[in-house]
């Protein structure tokens, strides 16, 4: 038998589970009535146990009998706002595949060439060879002129001599003309084709030159001396309004000292003619954004040919001298 001592001490203990089961028992109950609060047509705040139909679409909150929200339900979405958020899901899928593409072509374009001479190369190389194309084109447009011309001799040779053209040189007549228009528009064909080559070209340089200069600013430490072998010298802009004077500066400065005139400029790219003696130097300068994405940086670098006297002369108190004063120009 338990001693009635020890049952009137645990009175306590009993007193405090009996009213924990009521406490749980009363929030559950206080849990369970739901409320509906919403915003009537006069803008008022309204907590009902029913929620009319035509307030059901522009947004409530489900709360307790002490007012705490069980649940949130958002207004139903338009048709226009669906529509928009399909436009802009499209829109970041589009932006999404048109990244990836680019950086599979960065890989492409990285891993094909180790400079902008090599890119230069490949393209000379294929325009040489519709060049080629045009001038065989030619060289048969104008013997195919002289069959024209000896055939049209012939017939008005006959014509004098007051006989009939046959038929055969007016089928050769016809035939030099049409043959002569397919070449003639195969060479203006040609002619666009290498436009299209160049200006590929052109954009695979531009693209290269800011992967290099991304890739020289990623090196880029701020806090080490200035090497003056460096191939790059770089500038870090102190606001956008800067980098635009920058910009215009360091264009006055590529077409000083550089021996080749402008190439192109662009946005993001100033570039001279690459050179092509070996006294030559060309100058690039590329715009591209730091890493923290806040300010952006100029990279200039000093092109000479691909010979040994071009190296020796990039390696000059010439090609340093233009490195070394190009920060003080443009600042």
């Amino acid at each position: 038998m338990h001693n009635c001592k020890d049952f009137d001490l645990n009175k306590p203990l009993i007193s405090f589970f009996i009213t924990l089961i009521i406490s749980v028992l009363f929030m559950t109950e206080v849990s369970a009535a739901k409320f509906y609060r919403f915003t009537d047509a006069e803008g008022k705040m309204v907590v009902s146990s029913t929620l009319p139909p035509e307030f059901s679409q522009l947004g409530y909150d489900i709360v307790n009998e002490m007012g705490l929200v069980l649940e949130s339900v958002a207004p139903r979405k338009t048709e226009q706002q669906l529509m928009e958020e399909l436009r802009d899901k499209a829109k970041k899928e589009e932006e999404r595949k048109r990244i990836k593409e680019q950086q599979q072509l960065d890989t492409i374009l990285i891993n094909s060439y180790t400079d902008i001479s090599d890119i230069e190369r490949a393209r000379d190389n294929e325009l040489t060879a519709k060049e080629r194309d045009v001038m065989l084109l030619k060289q048969n447009i104008r013997r195919l002129t002289r069959l024209l011309e000896d055939t049209q001799t012939r017939a008005a040779r006959d014509e004098r001599l007051g006989r009939e053209i046959s038929q055969k040189i007016l089928n050769d007549v016809d035939g030099f003309k049409e043959r002569i228009n397919d070449e003639e528009t195969e060479v203006i064909k040609v002619e666009k084709l290498k436009g299209r080559i160049s200006e590929r070209y052109s954009s695979s340089i531009i693209r290269f030159s800011e992967l290099k200069a991304a890739e020289q600013l990623r090196r880029y430490n701020p806090s080490e001396l200035p090497d003056e072998d460096l191939q790059a010298v770089i500038y870090t802009c102190l606001s956008s309004v800067l980098c635009d004077s920058a910009w215009q500066a360091g264009l006055l400065y590529a077409n000083d000292n550089s021996t080749t005139e402008l190439a192109w400029a662009n946005e993001t790219t100033i570039m001279m003619r690459k050179p092509k003696k070996e006294d030559d130097i060309s100058v690039m300068i590329t715009r591209v954004n730091s890493l923290n994405g806040k300010e952006s940086s100029l990279v200039l670098e000093v092109r000479c040919s691909k010979t040994q006297a071009g190296e020796e002369l990039c390696q000059s108190e010439t090609a340093r001298s233009i490195k070394k004063g190009f920060i003080p120009f443009i600042e």
